[in-house]
Formats: C-alpha cells, sequence, structure tokens
C-alpha cells in the first residue's frame, strides 16, 4: 500500500510541475494540463456525466486527462507539427478521442504507429502485440497548417498506477 500510495504522491508532484509535451516545429505556445475526471451519477437513468477537474489528490486506477492546446502566435501559418508526450512513469495509456494523425511508440519514443501495430519482446517467448500498459510516449503528427491566430486541441487519458 505505501509504494501505491507514493506512486499517487509522485505523479501529484509531476501534476503540479506538468510533464511539457515537444512540438517539433512552428512559432507558437502550447498549454498543457492534467486533469482527474469525475463521474456525476445521472438521475435521469443516462450513463454517469463525466467532469474534468483539477486534482488535489489522485490514487491508483483514477483516469486522469491530459490535454494539450497549440496556438499559433506568428505570422505565417505552422506546418508539420509534431507533438510528442512521454507517458508518466505514475500512468498507464488508457485511450484518446483525437484519432487524427495519431500514434504510440512502446519502444520509448524511437517509433510511432497505432496500438495494433507495435509488438514487444518477451523473455524466452515469441513477440507479442503491445497493449496500452506497453506504451511508452503518445504522439500527434498535424500535417495540415494552423493558421496564424488558431489553435489546435488534443488530449490522451491514463490510469494511475
Amino acid at each position: 500500500m505505501i509504494g501505491k500510495a507514493r506512486n499517487a504522491l509522485t505523479l501529484v508532484a509531476l501534476l503540479a510541475v506538468g510533464a511539457q509535451p515537444a512540438a517539433a516545429q512552428g512559432t507558437g505556445s502550447l498549454i498543457s494540463k492534467i486533469e482527474l475526471e469525475k463521474s456525476t451519477p445521472s438521475s435521469d437513468g443516462e450513463p454517469p456525466k463525466k467532469a474534468y477537474v483539477a486534482p488535489d489528490v489522485v490514487v491508483p486506477g483514477d483516469r486522469v486527462r491530459v490535454a494539450h492546446t497549440f496556438a499559433n502566435n506568428g505570422a505565417a501559418p505552422a506546418a508539420g507539427l509534431n507533438l510528442v508526450n512521454p507517458i508518466l512513469d505514475g500512468l498507464t495509456f488508457d485511450d484518446t478521442a483525437d484519432t487524427a494523425g495519431f500514434g504510440v511508440s512502446t519502444d520509448g519514443g524511437k517509433t510511432f504507429g497505432p496500438l495494433a501495430a507495435p509488438t514487444v519482446p518477451v523473455d524466452g517467448a515469441a513477440l507479442r502485440p503491445a497493449t496500452a500498459a506497453d506504451v511508452t510516449h503518445v504522439r500527434w503528427l498535424w500535417p495540415d497548417a494552423i493558421a496564424p491566430g488558431q489553435s489546435r486541441s488534443v488530449a490522451f487519458f491514463g490510469r494511475v498506477r
């Protein structure tokens, strides 16, 4: 239990500092935030409603959203943006709804592809398909330009270990 509590505290410290992804090209700013997913029961029989709040405390099993917004502050369109985000040690990749240009890495950010594509080595056995727990980095490639004064946002979800 102490190890689990420590992982949660470590993640809280990382959330406070913020793990900044890298935007390879373009003139602009990148704003990142990590939010805790909260479910609120619905009284009308509908599925619970989800809200995202700044976390005070996170514990193993909590789901967080890591959101990034790139704003083009330059005078020219920003094209060929490459947004790479390592998965924090205290998280396991869970999902993304922003699949355009999205890929994952299971080898420390050396190669990227869809989650169904990578394989991972197993000691003394054949390669096995990668799972969400094997993801070390996520990436979005934005081939279409972001006009001056415009912005684009993406997010992925993780589970606290």
